[in-house]
């Protein structure tokens, strides 16, 4: 329910109060407040809040609506006051999100001037006009108009008030509120390498968001537009629209708006308490732990304190279902799956998720306990500052990870982690899509890895993800670390929790401390089976087959299904390894690496404790091929070969 009146008027549903953040958000300065949560947060509910509280129209109801709520005691100290303004509701999340640019600018046009109309009827009895007649002369074709027309209207009528006992004479003006603001936009962004809009899109509606918000700027002030609230997920498609807009203000990450938005774990703790949620025979504790693993974890303030918040709809919807006894198995997401198809998408952020989750000082911690670190977070970007390299565009891409809820703060401490099981769960399944792969496909590679030691099927998905996936020039400049760091990310440590269970562990390691050394351990402790592998990248560039683009080199390798005739091409345009074969090069440098890996007394420890060695060199070869070729004592086989899928 989203009716603030709706949850007044009917006792029979569940009421968390958040009325006394009506008085945080009078605490800050500035005319336009923006407040940013990831979906399903309730964002909706608080603003229907608010328009109950400052609403002129809803005074005469304030007793009955807010009596014995927090914020109660704010307005007896005469801290707030009640029915101070005409609200202006607008809802985005409504408009039709058609990719044809006439329907589009049609619907938002629409939804602009309806909301004005009503407006018009609900404060008819101030306007001293009848709203059919400010509808009939006042609303116009293009919705913007109709905005600056009614503010003028507002504007001319409170101006003209003298007499202080005029009811008119404490109101302060318009409060413009919009909800979901982001939505008619971020609908069109498209999970592709570059974050971009899609290309069928015209110009004309955003256009009008543009004019739209011009407007709003253009009618702040005293008698005008004196308040604006807006909400949304991520700040770009305002700051997109607003370009000048200096009076705003993102209060988003507040500590006094902490849980403005969100469930507190008091008031999870209350609800599981209620007897119209539980039977007899319920244990509150087992429900309060699956809510805390999936649905807490947010927290919104840098370095804050706490407490931690859960996410509003998904708690309810699971409160519902255990009321009705039909407790939820699948547990909902609160982040948006195009969303995360973006993040997943973006080099830049897969680099930024796997630089931090699988850094030297995270390891061996459970997925939601790793911290992301940061130098700098913005509280808004452009699309531009997103379509930059990893150096330039971090602080952006971490800020719109944070917006969406796929990442949040750290507490008490400098740095970002994933919430909870669900946006891993996600984040999961979003890295498996990347790399076309599925949950059962690597669960089968799994099962062979496991219960036969075939580590071929699990390297075939990366090759096969690889070929479909390394198409630009930087993917093609991959080292011997990034691969392996790839494989990790989007298969054997998936953070998918499902993943997680099936008893493979890896780590990564750098013998000797040299750059060019990468050696990768998979153990399976069930088996006692340890694999060794020493990965090594042979980048196209450095490939001798002739064509005029790494692209184009990469295509024709990757029709050479053969591994010999892999093996037997030679290096060029490369210092050390010129007219050698790849062969050539394996045979006298590589191979040794890794027989003294295998041999060392690290390896011997794992030997000592009963477990099944098998040394495997992994080459990634152009981006388009995964050699395998294991140890036989202190040489390599007589059987290499391509992982395939």
């Amino acid at each position: 329910v989203n009716s603030f009146k709706e949850l007044r008027e009917r006792p029979e549903l569940c009421f968390f109060d958040k009325t006394v953040f009506i008085s945080a958000l009078e605490s800050f300065d500035g005319s336009v407040l923006v407040f940013l949560r990831p979906r399903r947060s309730g964002k909706s509910l608080g603003l229907s809040t608010l328009a109950h509280f400052h609403g002129r129209e809803h005074l005469p109801d304030y007793k009955a609506l807010f009596e014995n709520l927090a914020i109660n005691k704010y307005v007896a100290s005469n801290h707030v006051s009640p029915g101070r303004y005409f609200v202006l509701k607008f809802d985005f999340s409504a408009l039709d999100r058609s990719l044809d640019k006439e329907l589009a600018r049609h619907s938002l046009n629409l939804m602009l001037n309806r909301s004005i109309k009503k407006f018009y009827m609900t404060y008819e009895p101030y306007l001293r006009m009848s709203a059919d007649y400010l509808i009939e002369n006042l609303i116009k074709d293009d919705a913007t108009a109709s905005l600056s027309e009614c503010v003028d209207v507002v504007h001319s009528i409170l101006t003209s008030v003298e007499n202080p006992e005029d009811p008119l004479s404490k109101i302060k003006g318009i409060y413009l509120m919009a909800d979901e603001y982001g939505s008619y936009r971020n609908e069109h962004l498209v999970p592709i390498d570059s974050v971009q809009r899609k290309p069928s899109r015209g110009p004309e509606p955003e256009s009008l968001v543009k004019g739209f918000w011009a407007s709003v700027k253009n009618g702040l002030g005293d008698c005008k537009i004196a308040k604006c609230y807006i909400t949304g997920v991520s700040p770009q498609p305002l700051v997109e629209d607003t370009s000048g807009f200096k009076v705003v203000r993102y209060v988003s990450w507040e500590p006094k708006l902490a849980s403005f938005c969100g469930l507190t774990n008091t008031d999870v703790k209350a609800a599981l308490g209620l007897k119209k949620v539980f039977g007899p025979t319920d244990k509150p504790k087992k429900h309060l732990k699956i809510m805390k693993d999936h649905y807490n974890g947010f927290n919104f303030v840098p370095r804050g304190l706490g407490p931690l918040i859960y996410n509003t709809n998904t708690c309810l919807e699971y409160l519902q279902r255990l009321a009705e006894g039909r407790p939820m198995k699948n547990h909902l997401s609160e982040i948006s799956g195009i969303s995360l198809r973006i993040l997943m998408a973006s080099p830049v952020a897969t680099q930024l998720l796997q630089d931090g989750l699988f850094s030297e000082n995270e390891k061996g911690k459970k997925v939601e306990k790793r911290a992301i670190s940061f130098d700098n977070i913005e509280k808004t970007f452009t699309l531009a500052s997103l379509a930059g390299e990893l150096a330039t565009s971090k602080a952006a891409w971490l800020s719109y990870m944070v917006h969406l809820g796929g990442l949040t703060f750290c507490i008490r401490k400098k740095g970002l982690r994933i919430p909870n099981l669900v946006t891993a769960l996600r984040f999961g399944s979003a890295a498996l899509q990347r790399h076309k792969a599925t949950i059962e496909d690597v669960n089968a590679a799994f099962r062979l890895l496991i219960e036969e030691g075939d580590i071929d099927n699990i390297m075939g998905l990366y090759a096969r993800s690889m070929q479909e996936h390394d198409v630009g020039a930087h993917d093609f400049e991959k080292r011997e670390e990034d691969h392996c760091n790839s494989m990790r990310f989007a298969f054997l440590e998936n953070i998918h929790p499902s993943l997680r269970k099936v008893g493979v562990e890896t780590t990564v390691t750098k013998p000797s401390g040299k750059l060019d050394r990468t050696d990768m351990l998979i153990s399976v402790p069930l088996k006692k089976q340890l694999f060794v592998l020493e990965w090594k990248s042979v980048q196209i560039d450095y490939v001798d087959i002739r064509s005029k683009s790494p692209l184009r080199k990469a295509n024709v390798l990757a029709n050479i299904r053969d591994v010999d005739t892999v093996l037997d091409l030679r290096f060029r345009n490369e210092k050390f390894r010129t007219d050698m074969t790849i062969r050539e090069w394996i045979l006298s440098g590589p191979q040794d690496q890794l027989r003294e890996y295998a041999h060392s007394a690290d390896i011997q420890k794992w030997k000592d404790d009963g477990y099944t060695i098998t040394p495997v060199l992994v080459v990634v070869v152009g981006s388009r091929h995964v050699l395998l070729w294991n140890l036989d004592g202190d040489v390599l086989d007589a059987f290499p070969r391509l992982a395939l899928v």
